[in-house]
């Protein structure tokens, strides 16, 4: 993740924390050169950052392999326990869910990824394996374009800059001019569509969650099967009443703050 400030900077803390990002849901046990590779560091200096969070109780060990141990929850719950997000959005994910029959999730972004907090899935996406911490890159979904279109104008830049657009699937924007249109549209109209971009089958309309100040602190989805709607009806019959939910997720959290 790229530096944000010029004030006093510890790499070695960056480097552990680059470590516990190396494992996810395909790389749950990883080796010293799995993680030297990952993380860009050599072997030796993966070695005693490994070694280190292993003391300190976040990763285990099992032979030649390194596991991340219960204890890194301990890491997010400073953040969860200090916002409402996931307490609030919850709820009224899951009424929204019982009245359509269908999936919806809340992410937030964090650096060039959404990290999925919150959702409830309908049975016949039952194959979406998702669970809280997920991490997406934003630039292959519809929430990642919600939340990437609300950032400053030279963020947005930034980011294009940067991202290396890999794709999920043969419909995913690999193009950064293509990809700098969508966010402007996205922006525009309010709300982004994503046609299996991110997952063949998977269609999916997003739309930002907002403080009482107007800043955009989430997006809220709805997740169908492609089959099922067209992206014309998606946005007809589904967008209002996903909108509707955004806004009551907005009262419920500004009362909160």
């Amino acid at each position: 993740m790229p530096r944000t400030g010029d004030g006093p900077y510890v790499q070695s803390l960056d480097r552990g924390l680059a470590v516990l990002r190396c494992f996810g849901e395909d790389r749950t046990r990883l080796s010293i050169s799995d993680v030297a590779r990952e993380a860009g560091v050599d072997r030796a200096v993966a070695r005693r950052l490994l070694h280190t969070l292993a003391e300190l109780g976040y990763i285990g060990v099992d032979g030649s392999n390194f596991f991340v141990r219960p204890r890194v929850l301990e890491l997010a719950q400073a953040y969860l326990g200090a916002v409402e997000f996931p307490d609030v959005i919850q709820p009224h994910l899951a009424q929204l869910t019982s009245e359509i029959h269908e999936t919806a999730m809340a992410f937030v972004l964090d650096g060039d990824e959404i990290v999925y907090i919150a959702g409830v899935q309908a049975r016949r996406l039952v194959s979406v394996n998702v669970r809280v911490g997920l991490r997406i890159p934003a630039y292959q979904s519809p929430l990642g374009h919600v939340l990437l279109a609300a950032q400053p104008a030279d963020a947005r830049e930034a980011y294009l800059e940067r991202v290396d657009l890999t794709p999920a699937t043969r419909y995913t924007i690999t193009e950064k001019p293509a990809l700098r249109d969508r966010l402007a549209k996205v922006a525009d109209q309010g709300y982004a569509l994503g046609d299996e971009e991110l997952e063949m089958g998977l269609r999916t309309i997003a739309v930002p969650v907002h403080d009482r100040n107007g800043r955009i602190l989430a997006a809220i989805s709805i997740g169908v099967l492609a089959a099922a709607y067209s992206a014309r009806t998606l946005v007809k019959d589904l967008l209002p009443q996903l909108r509707e939910t955004a806004g009551q997720i907005e009262s419920d959290l500004a009362v909160l703050n």
